[in-house]
């Protein structure tokens, strides 16, 4: 039944279409006569109106009837037969919009939902009149057309369809029916947008009511011209693909052999099952693979052992085996490794004696021996004397650590400033060289400090209450923080400020404090980093902050794994030429100039297409291509992996004051696809439930007339009849 109707489950209400012959029958149910002179005067007199009234009561069960089956109609929204170009030949012109997104590779007999799209467009639109102008494009995340209106070269408007290339990204099917639209309201209005997609929800964002507003807006605009949706969507009974993938640890260093995870995600029915074949590829080399079983949908996570890393970066996938959503098959990612991570050190107050100095245990901690608390520390230190500040470059810095440093010279001041706010780590430990008026005058870190305070005599302050989220300190209370005995701190003040306070004291003082800095942060804590404040130096905690402090700040502001297609690239290039070498698919246009503004980073958004990015510096594409340092890596959305598709009542609901027809692109075999419409009269079902529903109104109201129109006429007969009686009476 779903070949010739779109919601079957309706046709149980088909009998009622019979009702009013029912009731009509039974008015006509014969009763005995009994004749009586009077009534049989009155009848006489009423014989002239008999056929009148039974052609009127024929009539009035007639609309009923068909308002019934229109409104059952409009229900059941019958498919009816007909070439998609004589659906589209009434219409002075025509705009094509293609789904280019990434679902559009499913895959069926007639190949892939794309290429048949593009076949059934040129072949239909071949077809039209001659009179009848046309413009197209293809559409992901926007309509790309080089036409700005219709026109009559119909090569012209085929070979655009021809040419167009199908993206790794997801679609926005309301900005392109807002561009198409834009496009017949400069050719005069009214007209055909003619929509080819696999109907897949998430490119139609119906969770966007303004987005939908703007393109109801722009039909207005454009005349209200009708919308056909050719849906070519084969049909899929599940899809693999990888969901996401870890790297552990996220930091990594020259020698690591880390290891990946990759969540694997079967789509389909409930008792759908798969196995996942899932292989490793590191810089275009095979280095693993694995498979899991799949009893039913869900997801499950594959796990591999990477070799030894060296510097620099490397580029790896992970390839699934082929299925009928062919386009997520493959996740790139990138994995950066850095020989070690610098960490700055500023001591305010140097010793030649060991452990003497303002920074000597902050330097410990980070460099602690092999197998101790942190694990392997990824950090170099370097200590400087805060008079040197002024004239070292921060901008590589992991972190830059002062400690009891005094008044900073400006010059040096404003360089820490400017690492902080592009992203840097600044952590701060006060001690007895710190310069209260000097600290308030620099802002930086901007919490107001009063003088340091002593403990009570012979009791010495504890630490309280951390904060239960941060994973810097969540679980410090298991690791020894009742160890920290402070004897003398300073103390800040917080409020009214977005200051983040992650340790307290016992008495309710912040012990440790966070601050957002531009793009970076700033950690104060309230002692010394040296025994004469408190015993947190030979305590586990102050090694585990540093350590948690510094790999949370690198996992946030390191380059993530893997980007969405269609993300924005922003890099920050040396003066010279540049280009960016794409994973497009046409060989000739591999490589795209970059511009680089006056001052700031130049931003790339021509990612359409899944893959490795790399620089090349230049005019000259390397022999190996795969020599150029790579930037990025983009896979397909996760959104185009999911298998729901839009229900045409939904669509119809987005677009309630608009002509909608709906039309089935059937898969069919490589000998005889149905891309032939227009000129073999292949035969298309389309659906279209407006004028039936504009027909059940016009027979309710037409029922209505006729329905008063009897009334009132048999009320004057009858009256008409009663004086005609009387006079008759009184003769």
């Amino acid at each position: 039944m779903h070949r010739y109707f779109l919601h079957p489950e309706y046709l149980w209400l088909a009998p009622l279409v019979a009702l009013p012959i029912i009731i009509h029958l039974l008015n006509r149910i014969r009763y005995r006569r009994v004749r009586w002179a009077a009534i049989e005067f009155l009848l006489t007199t009423e014989r002239r109106a008999v056929r009148r009234a039974r052609l009127q009561q024929l009539l009035l069960m007639a609309l009923r009837m068909l308002l019934l089956a229109a409104a059952l109609g409009a229900l059941l929204q019958p498919r009816f037969r007909g070439t998609l170009a004589t659906l589209l030949g009434g219409s002075r012109q025509v705009a094509v919009l293609l789904d280019a997104s990434a679902s559009m590779s499913a895959t069926g007999a007639g190949g892939s939902a794309f290429e048949r799209g593009k076949r059934v467009a040129a072949e239909t639109l071949r077809g039209l009149p001659r009179a009848a102008r046309a413009t197209s494009g293809a559409f992901a995340r926007s309509y790309r057309s080089p036409f700005r209106q219709p026109l009559q070269d119909r090569d012209a408007v085929v070979s655009v369809l021809e040419d167009a290339r199908r993206t790794g990204g997801r679609c926005d099917v309301p900005r392109a029916l807002r561009a198409a639209a834009e496009s017949l309201e400069r050719g005069g209005g009214g007209g055909t947008l003619w929509l080819l997609t696999d109907l897949q929800a998430s490119g139609w964002r119906a969770d966007q009511p303004g987005e939908w507003e703007q393109a109801r807006d722009a039909l207005a605009r454009a005349g209200k011209p009708q919308v056909v949706i050719t849906d070519l969507s084969p049909h899929v009974e599940s899809n693999l693909s990888i969901a996401d993938v870890r790297v552990s640890p996220a930091v990594l260093v020259a020698g690591d052999a880390p290891k990946l995870t990759a969540t694997v995600e079967l789509r389909g029915a409930a008792d759908t099952g798969a196995v996942a074949n899932v292989g490793l590829f590191l810089d275009g080399r095979r280095i693993d693979a694995r498979s899991h079983e799949f009893r039913e949908p869900g997801k499950a996570d594959v796990v591999f052992r990477l070799p030894p890393l060296k510097t620099g970066v490397t580029a790896g996938h992970l390839q699934l085996n082929t299925d009928a959503l062919p386009a997520d098959d493959r996740f790139h990612f990138l994995l950066r490794t850095a020989p070690e991570l610098p960490v700055l050190l500023v001591d305010g107050a140097p010793s030649s004696t060991s452990l003497d100095g303002a920074a000597d245990f902050v330097a410990m901690a980070l460099r602690p021996p092999e197998g101790g608390l942190a694990g392997r520390s990824v950090l170099s230190t370097k200590t400087i004397r805060a008079g040197e500040l002024s004239g070292t470059e921060l901008a590589g810095q992991v972190a830059v650590v002062l400690a009891d440093v005094p008044r900073l010279e400006p010059e040096a001041l404003e360089r820490l400033r400017g690492y902080v706010e592009a992203g840097g780590l600044l952590i701060v430990f006060p001690g007895a060289h710190t310069d209260v008026a000097a600290w308030h005058d620099a802002k930086l870190p901007d919490l107001p400090i009063k003088t340091s305070v002593l403990a009570s005599e012979g009791k010495r302050i504890r630490l309280g209450a951390v904060q239960p989220t941060s994973p810097i300190v969540a679980t410090l209370p298991a690791e020894g923080l009742d160890r920290v005995l402070i004897s003398r701190l300073f103390r800040f003040d917080t409020a009214g400020r977005p200051a983040d306070v992650l340790i307290h004291t016992e008495q309710g003082d912040p012990f440790l404090v966070r601050l957002q800095a531009g793009r970076g942060k700033v950690y104060v804590f309230a002692v010394s980093a040296q025994a004469d404040f408190s015993t947190l130096p030979f305590t586990p905690p102050f090694l585990l902050t540093l350590h948690r402090a510094m790999d949370s700040h690198l996992v946030e502001a390191s380059a993530p794994l893997a980007l969405p297609v269609f993300s924005e690239l922003k890099l920050s290039l040396p003066p010279g030429t540049h280009r960016m070498l794409t994973p497009h698919p046409d060989p000739d246009l591999r490589t795209v100039p970059l511009m680089q503004p006056q001052g700031g980073d130049v931003v790339f958004d021509g990612t359409d297409f899944p893959g490795i990015y790399r620089l090349v510096a230049g005019d000259a594409v390397p022999e190996g291509p795969t020599m150029a340092p790579a930037v990025a890596a983009l896979n397909v959305p996760a959104e185009e992996s999911e298998l729901e598709r839009i229900e045409p009542t939904t669509i119809a609901g987005l677009l309630p004051d608009v002509a909608v027809s709906f039309v089935r692109a059937d898969d069919g075999t490589a000998s005889g696809t149905s891309a032939t419409l227009a000129q073999s009269g292949g035969q298309e079902t389309a659906t279209s439930s407006f004028p039936l529903a504009a027909l059940a109104l016009a027979f309710l109201v037409g029922e209505v007339l006729l329905g008063w129109s009897i009334g009132r006429g048999g009320s004057r007969g009858l009256t008409q009849s009663r004086q005609d009686a009387k006079q008759e009476g009184g003769t």
